[in-house]
């Protein structure tokens, strides 16, 4: 093969890469939906947070709520196969006077922590 096959194999790679900075239209829709969901997702915690809620039933509605907004809008199929879609980050809560990221696992001690 000569050289200029092989720029012309390298040039149809290169129109295959999808773009994946904010200059795509699409990419720019998918970062405000899912500014929408953790918006719906952050006003039903706030509503949930009362004294003695339990973390990890707050990180649970959190985690069920961006779940089923995402399963509605991302469904796009690749090879005929549906995508699994998750969340990135766990819920975590800040619980009390300690600021840090809590979210406890379903079989993690303490079960009971809650809010003061």
């Amino acid at each position: 093969m000569s050289e200029d096959e092989y720029e012309v194999s390298d040039e149809e790679v290169e129109e295959e890469e999808e773009i994946t900075d904010l200059s795509n239209s699409d990419v720019c829709t998918k970062y405000q939906e899912a500014s929408k969901i953790v918006n719906l997702t952050l006003e039903g915690l706030v509503k949930q947070t009362v004294v003695g809620a339990k973390v990890l039933d707050l990180c649970k509605f959190g985690t069920t709520v961006m779940e089923a907004a995402a399963s509605k809008l991302y469904t796009k199929k690749v090879n005929g196969k549906t995508i699994d879609r998750g969340v990135a980050f766990p819920v975590c809560v800040s619980v009390n006077d300690i600021v840090c990221n809590c979210s406890p696992l379903n079989d993690a001690e303490p079960l009971n922590q809650r809010l003061l």
